[in-house]
């Protein structure tokens, strides 16, 4: 499986590659509202001065930090699960990589959806379109947001229903989506938010770490053509 996440921004493990079940939920256009309902809980868990760490596959609302995402879609008004619910039916309960519509998490509700999906366990969330705060605040917060035509999802959420304990890998280095019943599936992302998820750092990290990196480069080819007899074995 994973890597377990935090909410905190900056303290995150490094996203490479993430195996899981997924869970078809392709309704489209989910605003951030209904995928964390705001409650005095999350106010106080998102302007507070620290954020307590995620534990993945919390399904339990008396000990999950922030309680489930989809609330008023997984329970019913008197507290009790709804069973048509996806993420109520096994194995979904377990799901770690979301399958979704279009136009997924739009709003502007920062952070609180996110965090809500963390908290249930999600690490990934496939879908052909994403709000631009919700995949902006997936990058922050290390949950992997992968776009793909509507198509290829809609194939993805047929074999998670036909064959829902088949697990699914996504590869974040490798930029490949694979299960065992279909040929890998390849996607595109930003190269400078792939490498903020591979090296689980926030944005000022990253350019300090690239900033070094060069700096580090340099003095290495400067050095070999100081003392070349020292590189002889070492690939330029």
């Amino acid at each position: 499986m994973g890597e377990q996440a935090r909410s905190s921004r900056g303290a995150r493990p490094p996203f490479v590659r993430h195996t899981g079940i997924a869970a078809p939920y392709m309704r489209r256009d989910v605003e951030v509202e209904f995928i964390a309902p705001l409650g005095p809980d999350l106010h106080i868990l998102h302007t507070g001065p620290g954020m307590p760490e995620i534990t993945p596959h919390t399904h339990d609302e008396n000990t999950s930090p922030v309680g489930h995402a989809f609330e008023g879609f997984r329970y019913r008004t008197d507290g009790s699960e709804n069973p048509d619910f996806i993420l109520n039916r096994e194995p979904y309960r377990e799901a770690s990589i979301l399958l979704a519509g279009e136009n997924f998490g739009i709003g502007t509700v920062q952070g609180f959806a996110v965090v809500r999906l963390l908290a249930c366990g999600f690490r990934v969330v496939i879908a052909p379109s994403f709000g631009p705060v919700f995949h902006d605040d997936c990058i922050d917060y290390g949950l992997l947001p992968v776009t793909l035509p509507p198509r290829t999802v809609e194939g993805f959420a047929e074999r998670a229903t036909s064959r829902p304990r088949v697990p699914m890998t996504v590869d974040l280095e490798r930029q490949v989506v694979e299960r065992a019943d279909m040929d890998p599936v390849p996607f595109g992302i930003d190269a400078r938010l792939r490498n903020r998820l591979l090296l689980g750092s926030d944005e000022m990290e990253l350019e300090e770490r690239l900033e070094h990196s060069d700096a580090a480069r340099r003095m290495r080819d400067a050095d070999r053509l100081r003392r070349p007899w020292l590189y002889d074995d070492d690939p330029p």
